[in-house]
């Protein structure tokens, strides 16, 4: 199956992703902020980054995913965002400013995460 890394600050949102994707068979692997983020991305070999908008600061997220595709990587972002179900504020589309494939609205159900995933990896 894929390799996918999910970053994430909240370790309940890691544990959870991580238990539900390599139920499907999915190699997983975690990071809890930015730096370690990098660490595995450097190492290559990822089929789709899950992505966290806001940990450490409101946009660590945006700017990793900035940084990561500058630097050539390949691999899709989703990014995970539950800004909306606190505010109301739904991100508008990917593009050049956000560099993702699409996003996942948190709290996730399993099924809508396998979905997305699945949809994610089938569109490479």
């Amino acid at each position: 199956m894929s390799k996918i890394l999910i970053v994430d600050d909240d370790q309940d949102i890691r544990d959870s992703v991580k238990m539900v994707l390599e139920s499907k068979g999915h190699e997983v692997e975690a990071a809890s902020n930015v730096a370690e983020a990098e660490k595995i991305i450097r190492k290559g070999g990822l089929d789709l980054i899950l992505l966290d908008i806001m940990m450490d600061s409101p946009d660590d997220g945006i700017a990793l995913a900035r940084k990561i595709k500058k630097d050539g990587v390949k691999a899709p972002i989703v990014m995970l965002s539950g800004v909306g179900q606190v505010t109301g504020y739904h991100y508008g589309k990917c593009d050049e400013v956000l560099p993702c494939i699409d996003f996942i609205e948190k709290p996730v159900t399993p099924d809508e995460l396998i979905s997305k995933v699945e949809a994610v990896l089938g569109k490479e």
